[in-house]
């Protein structure tokens, strides 16, 4: 997989563009507009933000990625495709219910082939039909927020459920008995994370576009008896800064204080990831063998897979027996990416 987004054109022709689509027929670009976390086609008529209040995307994926929901009015989801009439239906029902549950059955009803259906999505957008229905509750919950472009403050939410209005400036003690986890994200040369924080650390980093991380983001909502709401933390400021330097090649291990929590079996697993150096990698044999329980191969492959912070609980060194590349739940390439950012003179793994 390619890991850098197609070339756009230069900012000043592509805001051109969109200022005056009448005079323009580039549709090569998605424009979002940062202040309603709202993304269009660059040819949408609706009313001009301001340059400073717009940034620019290759495409629906990348903005779906970083948090924008898609306009209502030029439905960029549509743009430059072919969607047969119930695909418009289906989106447009979508985009006004972000909520909805479609289910096979509903397929059926409106006369739509769900392989069919996975295939439309994949060609022209790169991810699933399930994925973007994954990608508008998220982003409807959360937002475009981002750590170093333009944080914001929402509410405090239940997975699924509004629990509370948070607006900035109001005290967190306005939610009784409950613990706040701050949700954010960061970029990386691999795409943007979504971060989460508790007083004590960080608690979650995944990838944006991981199919379970919307069951993460459920289960430390129950491990730390909290609600979830978009914010700052200092913990943040500090994540940013080193997955900066490690991304560039000048750090080799974090300080950043983590917030880990599972069972003790779980906690056990993740705990012995750290401690694989950097730079080398272990199969689950070895690892099982490190933990003294070799007959549970099996159980701490799931508790790898179960790992809610990735790159600093470094399970992307967890390899195959016979050295290829196997179960890393935010894509093969990325492992591949990371193993070799960490050793460069390793020979390329297979998977």
């Amino acid at each position: 997989m390619d890991l850098t987004s197609r070339p756009l054109p230069s900012q000043e022709e592509m805001y051109e563009a969109f200022m005056h689509p009448k005079d323009s027929d580039d549709n090569s670009f998605f424009v979002a507009v940062i202040s309603s976390g709202v993304f269009n086609t660059s040819n949408c008529l609706s009313k001009k933000p301001l340059r400073e209040n717009i940034e620019f995307f290759s495409s629906t994926k990348e903005a779906l990625d970083w948090g924008y929901r898609p306009c209502l009015s030029c439905q960029p989801m549509l743009a430059n495709t072919d969607a047969p009439e119930k695909y418009k239906e289906l989106i447009a029902e979508i985009d006004h219910d972000t909520n909805f549950v479609f289910q096979d059955v509903d397929l059926v009803k409106m006369d739509i082939d769900k392989k069919d259906l996975k295939a439309w999505f994949q060609k022209h957008h790169g991810i699933s039909f399930q994925a973007y229905l994954r990608y508008q509750r998220i982003n409807h919950l959360f937002g475009n927020i981002r750590v170093d472009k333009h944080p914001r403050i929402h509410r405090a939410y239940h997975i699924g459920e509004i629990v509370h209005g948070i607006e900035e400036g109001d005290s967190t003690e306005t939610i009784v008995n409950k613990n706040i986890i701050y949700i954010n994200r960061i970029a990386t040369p691999i795409g943007p994370v979504i971060v989460g924080a508790t007083d004590e650390g960080i608690c979650l980093l995944e990838f944006s576009d991981r199919k379970i991380l919307e069951s993460q983001l459920k289960n430390i909502e129950t491990y730390f008896e909290a609600v979830l709401t978009p914010g700052e933390s200092e913990h943040f400021t500090l994540l940013a800064k080193e997955l900066d330097e490690y991304f560039n090649g000048k750090r080799k291990t974090f300080t950043v204080p983590l917030a880990i929590a599972g069972t003790s079996f779980q906690e056990s697993v993740w705990e012995s990831l750290i401690e694989i150096p950097y730079g080398q990698t272990r199969s689950y044999k070895e690892q099982s063998i490190f933990l003294k329980n070799p007959k549970a191969i099996r159980a701490i492959a799931h508790a790898n897979g179960e790992n809610r912070i990735a790159i600093l609980i470094p399970c992307h060194r967890i390899i195959g027996s016979d050295g290829k590349l196997v179960g890393y739940g935010g894509g093969l390439w990325r492992k591949q990416f990371l193993l070799e950012l960490e050793n460069p003179n390793q020979i390329s793994l297979a998977f």
